[in-house]
């Protein structure tokens, strides 16, 4: 299912529910997309949904982005409960109430090539990104687009089974992860 079927965040500006079908286009045919990004820096409000297998209802959440090119990304966010990430090139900081987790990205190669898809996207370097994922585009850059994903070693396959980023024209909208064990989160961005 794609963003457009979730009704929860669903609204006129999400991309049509056709869109991820036929033959995607790849390699230099993505050079359009990939023009759009290059960002210095960039903020945006999200609303998230997260799909669990063994949950009637799925999770959602709430809050800001922010993406700065040398930096990294802080993802705030502000319900159910307050929780802050902090995403750079070599660890990531997740803070909940007076606690603090630090992961080193340097422990796992695919951890890090999936925690780093979407400030990899935001800085335009799509070589980077297939050096882990086989990236296919569906529709067109002129209008509704969507890159997904697909891993290229079986190991981050154990994470991850596609990521697909969705956007209209220069505007990503939307980001959905289907992780290996079924579970599917799905976030839409807003106020961008």
């Amino acid at each position: 299912a794609t963003l457009a079927s979730t009704p929860a965040i669903a609204d006129d500006t999400d991309p049509p529910a056709t869109l991820i079908a036929g033959k995607p286009v790849h390699g230099t045919a993505l050079d359009p997309v990939f023009a759009n990004f290059k960002l210095d820096r960039m903020s945006a409000t999200f609303a998230e949904e997260k799909t669990i297998a063994l949950l009637a209802k799925p999770l959602t959440s709430t809050g800001t982005i922010y993406f700065d090119r040398d930096k990294g990304i802080a993802k705030l966010t502000l319900t159910p409960r307050k929780q802050a990430a902090v995403l750079t090139a070599t660890s990531l900081k997740i803070r909940k109430g007076k606690r603090t987790e630090d992961i080193p990205l340097a422990k796992s190669k695919d951890l890090k090539a999936l925690v780093l898809v979407f400030p990899t996207l935001l800085r335009g370097e799509r070589e980077q990104l297939e050096g882990a994922f086989t990236i296919g585009m569906y529709g067109s850059e002129d209008a509704w687009w969507a890159l997904e994903l697909a891993p290229k070693s079986a190991s981050l396959r154990k994470l991850v089974r596609k990521v697909v980023v969705f956007g209209n024209k220069s505007a990503v909208v939307a980001l959905e992860i289907t992780e290996a064990s079924g579970d599917v989160t799905r976030t839409r961005l807003t106020a961008i």
